[in-house]
């Protein structure tokens, strides 16, 4: 079975998983943490729990301690996403509260002794540094979209990297040069793509890289995402 490592299930008007993906659905807010909770106990699908960068620009930190005790109140298979994003401001202001909410959501995971969901839009050497300083190993860059020379200090330090459905140069790269061991795939549904299904289309891309069988791709992306999230609980 393919595992979509990352996708948003409370996002959907009409939810409909195909019965060959199990997914793993990420909140980003207070309120998206709360939908996912609810709909990963209905559904029997983990669920991951964090407070992104995006969220404190628009919403900002007020009430930033209710939200980390709700999540510490559930059971989250990892904290995120969670991380920098230089995309949608470059106020100082807002860019420092990004930094004290990924120490905050760092420190969070490292007391639920959970691994890392990383958001870095246009801040992966950012983010990355941080985790060296820190000696955080357990973390995936999902949506990774940096260079293959940074995509290897990564994986060198313990991380994996999350391939979605969209063609890059610097994905290709990627693909073709980091061992498949260090791989799992997203379908970001429905941002990045429109429904889970399309997470087939990283597989493919993978596998035409690669030179491998789909099914060789589905089955080690899948033994990596359930290793990283330890999803033995969930996953039959």
């Amino acid at each position: 079975m393919i595992i979509d490592s990352h996708c948003h299930l409370d996002s959907f008007e009409i939810l409909n998983i195909p019965k060959d993906i199990f997914p793993i659905t990420s909140g980003y807010s207070h309120d998206s943490n709360v939908k996912n909770v609810e709909i990963g106990k209905k559904l029997k699908v983990p669920y991951t729990l964090g407070i992104a960068p995006q969220t404190s620009i628009r919403e900002g930190l007020d009430v930033l301690d209710r939200w980390i005790d709700f999540i510490k109140s559930q059971s989250p298979v990892a904290i995120g996403e969670i991380g920098l994003d230089f995309h949608w401001t470059n106020e100082e202001t807002k860019i420092k509260e990004e930094y004290f909410l990924f120490d905050k959501m760092i420190t969070l995971a490292e007391e639920m002794n959970l691994p890392i969901v990383i958001h870095s839009r246009k801040a992966e050497k950012e983010v990355f540094e941080i985790l060296k300083q820190k000696n955080i190993r357990n973390f995936v860059m999902h949506c990774y979209s940096g260079d293959y020379s940074l995509a290897e200090e990564i994986t060198s330090f313990g991380g994996l990297i999350s391939i979605p459905p969209i063609h890059s140069k610097n994905r290709k790269e990627v693909i073709e040069k980091i061992p498949l061991k260090y791989l799992i795939v997203e379908s970001d549904a429905p941002y990045i793509v429109k429904n889970i299904a399309e997470v087939k289309k990283a597989i493919d891309y993978i596998s035409d890289v690669k030179k491998l069988s789909f099914d060789e791709v589905v089955e080690k992306t899948s033994e990596n995402t359930i290793n990283f999230f330890k999803l033995e609980g969930f996953y039959v």
